[in-house]
């Protein structure tokens, strides 16, 4: 009715989430990386609970664009309301496990997944299920997939479960017959609503993907009086806006004012009243339209050591080693039109012109030559092995931009956008007064804020290092041989550490990588992986060109 006068292609504010409009405030960054490192760490189990409206099914669809086929498998229950039983048969049905559904019995169906989850974990695959509306899942089912949380090696957990629901979902794990399956909870997120100044970004960017052309149409006035009545909730801030369009249109006014907010509000409040009778308007705007909504299902998503008992932890410490200073830039907002202009910018890019530029500048910065040709690369996998070709080994990144920085390196980092199609891939190479120098460039200068590159990047990086001695990854108690001796002879060189240099990955060996590892801020899983080498690499005084271009505090 409205789109021609306001210059839109769609609705701005639909009520059931579109992927074009995802907009991932401060909060669902925060719960999206949380999530992610835990997957990525292989804790176990995760959980993430918010209230109605609040932007868990954006979390989660972001997180599942995150975890590529080639190294994940994943499966999704939308259904809670299974008995045990049901569960296990659901679990082989998403997965594809082969079953006979008329007599297969649990411990059968534990067998046979056990399987398949050795089977992925010896493929190089982590094993993801997720359950979505699990403040409903019956206390048996929750005791089940505790069980489930029991299938593991020596070294990790070779299935990783994230239970999504709303805040009955915390009480529910507070039962004391579930004391055991909240201990096990190594990642707890509650999510709350956006601030007003996300909440002022999150209505300009759905606008803005609707065609308005960055123009203002919702006055500051009338954005701060939808904080005022929705308090950061995206779906009220949804039902609320698409009113308040009808209201402007209705009085023939390009722009959306403050009034036109208390009218929509007051609309939708009758509206409620004459559905309710018995409702009492004094609850305001935020109960009515929470009762407009229940009745509105999600959307539906398409598409190391051994564990020491975690104890009412509520999320996992994603801070690495603070090893270089950071200099932080002035609190700022990105205004819409640098935001869309960066945007614009990312999409006029390829998969393939990026990765090439990250292969040249890593290249250089590295002082390594470069082949004279390089393959396609229009995947992560690709680079990787691009990368491979020319003496790189990689370091899988999942953090924040202070991780970036702390790592004082040469990064690529994986872009990825809902509203455009494929990865690009953005390599930081320099650093400087709250800016970062990249490949390729996305503003003239080639500097970039970070306040700017925090809207554009969601926690997936490279960083690719020189592996001086090509030794390969060490997990195995006994382990003997040359690999074995270099590592021994890098650890020596650490202050504080005195070790034989038996040629045997022997238990005091394995002692003193734990002990770097946890100095480190790493996972002390006692095993010589590629993030533990690049440190022991780093530490050691092996030349590594340096992101930080100024001069240490």
């Amino acid at each position: 009715m409205y789109l021609k006068m306001f210059g839109f292609d769609e609705k701005p504010f639909h009520i059931t989430p579109n992927p074009r409009f995802i907009f991932l405030s401060k909060i669902h960054k925060e719960a999206f990386a949380h999530l992610l490192y835990g997957i990525q760490q292989r804790v176990g189990f995760m959980s993430l609970a918010g209230e109605i409206g609040t932007g868990k099914t954006t979390v989660l669809r972001t997180l599942l664009e995150q975890l590529e086929d080639a190294e994940y498998g994943v499966a999704l229950i939308f259904n809670p309301c299974l008995t045990a039983l049901e569960l296990l048969q659901t679990i082989h049905r998403e997965f594809g496990i082969a079953f006979d559904p008329e007599h297969s019995k649990l411990i059968e169906l534990h067998d046979s997944l056990n399987r398949f989850l050795l089977q992925q974990r010896d493929a190089g695959k982590t094993v993801v299920l997720v359950v979505d509306e699990a403040q409903n899942l019956d206390p048996k089912v929750l005791e089940e997939l505790r069980l489930l949380s029991n299938l593991e090696t020596e070294t990790e957990k070779l299935i990783q479960m994230v239970l999504v629901g709303q805040p009955e979902l915390e009480e529910l794990l507070q039962r004391k017959d579930l004391r055991q399956l909240k201990q096990r909870l190594a990642v707890s997120y509650h999510l709350k609503p956006m601030d007003a100044d996300d909440t002022q970004q999150y209505v300009l960017h759905r606008t803005r993907i609707a065609g308005s052309q960055n123009r203002a149409i919702f006055a500051p006035q009338a954005l701060r009086q939808i904080f005022k009545f929705t308090q950061g909730t995206p779906r009220l801030i949804n039902i609320l806006c698409d009113r308040a369009l009808l209201v402007a249109y209705s009085r023939d006014s390009q722009t959306v004012t403050k009034q036109d907010i208390h009218a929509a509000q007051k609309e939708l409040r009758q509206q409620s009243s004459t559905q309710r009778p018995k409702l009492n308007p004094a609850f305001g705007l935020i109960a009515v339209l929470i009762l407009v909504a229940v009745g509105l299902k999600l959307f539906s998503v398409s598409n190391s050591a051994t564990e020491t008992p975690v104890n009412e932890v509520e999320v996992v410490e994603t801070q690495p080693p603070v090893l270089t200073p950071i200099l932080k830039a002035e609190q700022q907002v990105v205004r819409p039109e640098q935001l869309a202009a960066l945007i614009e910018q990312v999409d006029n890019l390829t998969s393939a012109e990026t990765g090439k530029q990250a292969i040249a500048q890593i290249s250089q910065s590295w002082q390594q030559n470069l082949p004279v040709s390089l393959p396609t690369i229009s995947s992560r996998n690709q680079l990787k092995s691009a990368l491979g070709s020319i003496g790189f080994d990689l370091v899988d990144i999942q953090g924040t931009i202070e991780d970036v920085l702390r790592l004082d390196a040469p990064i690529i980092l994986e872009i990825t956008l809902p509203n455009i199609v494929g990865k690009r891939f953005l390599t930081v190479y320099q650093y400087r007064n709250g800016q970062v120098l990249t490949t390729p460039k996305l503003t003239k200068s080639g500097w970039l804020d970070l306040v700017e590159l925090e809207q554009i990047w969601f926690s997936k990086a490279l960083l690719p290092y020189m592996n001086h001695r090509s030794i390969p990854l060490l997990d195995k108690p006994g382990k003997a041989g040359k690999h074995v001796t270099s590592v021994q002879k890098l650890l020596v060189l650490l202050e504080g550490v005195e070790l034989e240099l038996s040629g045997i990955y022997d238990r005091s060996t394995i002692a003193a990588v734990t002990q770097f590892q946890r100095k480190m801020k790493l996972a002390p899983d006692g095993r010589v992986g590629s993030h533990t080498l690049y440190w022991l690499y780093r530490q050691t005084g092996h030349q590594v060109p340096r992101l930080n271009i100024e001069e240490k505090l």
